[in-house]
């Protein structure tokens, strides 16, 4: 059966993505047509000049050489951003945050996505990164979450052995600038319609929701629909 789309940009490595995550499904569980939802995940890299191999860097010392503060100033930012997070129930741990490059984790999304998991996916990704520490661009680890949430582990070996989906992921990247003009994540299109940059409050999903779900009953899904802006991390990696 049809289902209206929520087309999703978003990375691993942007925390305002899994907090958006998070409270865009507070609003989906009061949302009376749920089922009737399709998300729909694209891929946006924010340091794809970021090495394959993670090195010890702290996100402290790597959000101070790229943006141009000090540690301390970092340190303070991102524990702002870990207090918005406890709000809708996720510890975020910077402390013991690995920077990573996360290409391959954006692949295996795309790979989920052909079994129907790519939310499991976003979700186990974020987790591992955020909360539990995990090097996301550790083969083992890739493995170890992809067949955690159903993938086959000679499947993962062959994605991660191979160029697939990169062009897939440059697709994503290219379309949303060149179509919607991106420049913050995470990015929601409701309906081809309603526009959202950022993380919103869960109300505002809310609200959102039902007005792109009452045009969509209606037939219209396309055109410009409302913008609305939230807490974001800027397409040259800023979170503010």
């Amino acid at each position: 059966m049809e289902k209206m789309k929520i087309a999703i940009w978003s990375d691993i490595a942007c925390p305002y993505c899994y907090i958006g995550k998070r409270k865009l499904e507070i609003a989906l569980d009061k949302f009376s047509h749920k089922d009737n939802i399709d998300l729909e995940w694209h891929s946006y890299e924010l340091d794809p000049e970021l090495p394959k191999k993670a090195t010890d860097q702290t996100i402290y010392s790597y959000f101070a050489q790229k943006f141009d503060m000090s540690e301390e100033e970092a340190r303070v930012s991102e524990g702002k951003v870990a207090e918005l997070a406890k709000e809708v129930g996720l510890n975020y741990d910077f402390d013991k945050l690995i920077v990573a490059n996360t290409s391959d984790a954006l692949r295996l999304v795309k790979l989920a996505n052909e079994s129907g998991l790519a939310t499991e996916a976003e979700e186990i990704l974020f987790d591992a990164y955020f909360v539990k520490g995990l090097d996301i661009s550790s083969q083992n680890v890739l493995v170890q979450l992809g067949t955690q949430i159903g993938l086959k582990e000679a499947d993962i070996l062959s994605l991660l052995s191979s160029d697939k989906y990169i062009a897939d992921i440059k697709k994503d990247i290219e379309y949303s600038e060149n179509e919607y003009d991106l420049e913050y994540i995470p990015f929601y299109i409701f309906n081809n319609r309603q526009i959202v940059q950022g993380s919103i409050a869960s109300e505002k999903y809310l609200e959102v929701l039902n007005e792109a779900y009452k045009e969509w009953e209606s037939g219209i899904s396309s055109g410009n629909g409302e913008i609305i802006s939230g807490q974001s991390c800027s397409i040259d990696g800023v979170c503010s």
